[in-house]
């Protein structure tokens, strides 16, 4: 990734743990599973850490996270071992 990418993710999941840790939201929705699924998979491509603040949120919030967060951590291996085998 090069350092705009970065840069650009960076202050994308600052701006978006931001909104979320302010949020907490306690119903769900889909649009609201959504964004937590897409903040763990920007967790992941940081390699940043679940913050603390999640533990307030509620259980599926927690599973959309983690679930996300695994996912593209699945996914990024897979394609660095691809890389491995095709150079």
């Amino acid at each position: 990734m090069d350092q705009v990418t970065m840069s650009t993710l960076a202050e994308t999941l600052g701006a978006l743990s931001a909104a979320l840790a302010e949020q907490h939201a306690s119903r769900y929705s889909d649009a609201s599973a959504i964004t937590y699924f897409e903040f763990g998979i920007l967790l992941a491509h940081m390699d940043a850490e679940i913050p603390d603040w999640l533990t307030m949120t509620p259980r599926w919030a927690r599973a959309a996270v983690a679930t996300g967060r695994s996912a593209a951590i699945h996914k990024l291996r897979e394609s660095r071992q691809f890389a491995r085998v095709t150079s």
